[in-house]
């Protein structure tokens, strides 16, 4: 195993190098936040991002931000500038600490890694969230911002509640073992301070893990792990391929509520930041899921199966597991009167029935 994991890098630094040396397309993001100010998140050469101040050929991340006013800020992230690319944005937006989260990957000559930045009162904070030591190369990473009430216990003894902000990232890493890695970063805590994130092997925390083997399974049935809400009550739901048990797992994702007094010597206030896991789903892999394709994404139904859904060209194909075996691809035709986004919301409302 450890000798074919050694060929997939060569094969990713050949790859690398290769789109190294091409243009890649521009990448962009937008969210409007609660405040009403449009934030906008463009990545890709100084030249199509009209940076006159940076060589034509650098890379880099920019960022605007338009206000109801209709003031307009912009910039480039700090440390985006320079020769890697940047690719897979992801934003989130939390109210709580006015804060605008900023996730991408970066490319370097032989492994890559992820990379957060926030924006609060005007000014970035940018760090490393690095997969793994060694030759990691992490693929597809997403985030979802979620939130839930604790309580505490102050020396007087009174009991005191607030909302936590939780940003959760997961993504597929390739190291020594093929497979799912997650991350909580507490946005209201930390102070933006992600030296020490913790990150977790999905299969380990679900009760399993081990050696991986690909076999015949489509590349679509495992590289994309996803992330959902779970109620308002802020539990998240991950969804993971396990290539150790040759299987598809949902797992929901909580965190301590009550925390007691805020003390280093206090045993529950330091497990605070400790996830809970428990696995609510499973299914074999799916066979019917696309060998390669640009992007994959999951929703969740009933019993909390899963249904793949993806484009190719102007179609929406889409195959979901049953609670027996997993359907064979279905399409819809995009045009203009079905539309991409009303094609998923078919699909979507599909899954959630069944």
């Amino acid at each position: 195993m450890r000798l074919r994991i050694a060929f997939r890098f060569l094969l990713l630094a050949a790859a690398l190098g290769s789109l190294c040396a091409a243009p890649v397309s521009a990448e962009e993001k937008s969210l409007l936040a609660a405040d009403g100010t449009l934030y906008s998140i463009r990545s890709g050469l100084a030249a199509e991002l009209g940076l006159e101040n940076l060589p034509p050929d650098d890379y880099a991340i920019r960022w605007s931000a338009q206000d109801q006013n209709g003031t307009i800020r912009s910039g480039v992230v700090p440390g985006t500038a320079g020769s890697t690319i940047k690719k897979n944005l992801d934003l989130a937006w939390d109210e709580a600490t006015g804060s605008l989260l900023l996730l991408w990957k970066e490319e370097l000559s032989v492994l890559n890694i992820l990379q957060i930045g926030v924006l609060r009162n005007g000014s970035w904070i940018v760090s490393d969230l690095l997969p793994n030591l060694g030759f990691a190369h992490a693929f597809n990473p997403q985030m979802r911002l979620s939130h839930f009430v604790v309580r505490t216990t102050g020396p007087d003894g009174a009991v005191v509640s607030c909302t936590r902000s939780v940003l959760s990232i997961i993504w597929w890493e390739e190291s020594q073992y093929a497979q799912a890695r997650y991350a909580p970063i507490f946005i209201d805590e930390e102070n933006f301070d992600f030296a020490n994130v913790p990150v977790y092997d999905l299969p380990v925390v679900a009760g399993g893990g081990g050696s991986t083997s690909y076999g015949d399974v489509p590349g679509g049935s495992y590289l994309f792990p996803s992330l959902h809400s779970d109620g308002p009550g802020g539990a998240i739901l991950a969804t993971f391929a396990d290539l150790h048990a040759q299987k598809n797992v949902v797992v929901r994702i909580t965190f301590p509520t009550d925390l007691g007094t805020p003390d280093a010597n206090n045993i529950t206030w330091m497990r605070r930041h400790i996830p809970i896991v428990g696995v609510v789903g499973e299914s074999p892999l799916a066979p019917t899921a696309p060998v390669r394709v640009a992007s994959v994404g999951t929703t969740l139904g009933a019993a909390y199966r899963p249904t793949y859904y993806w484009r190719d060209g102007d179609r929406l194909l889409y195959t979901r597991y049953d609670g027996h075996e997993w359907a064979s691809v279905k399409a819809i035709q995009i045009s203009d009167t079905m539309p991409y986004e009303r094609a998923l919301a078919l699909v979507v409302g599909m899954a959630a029935s069944n």
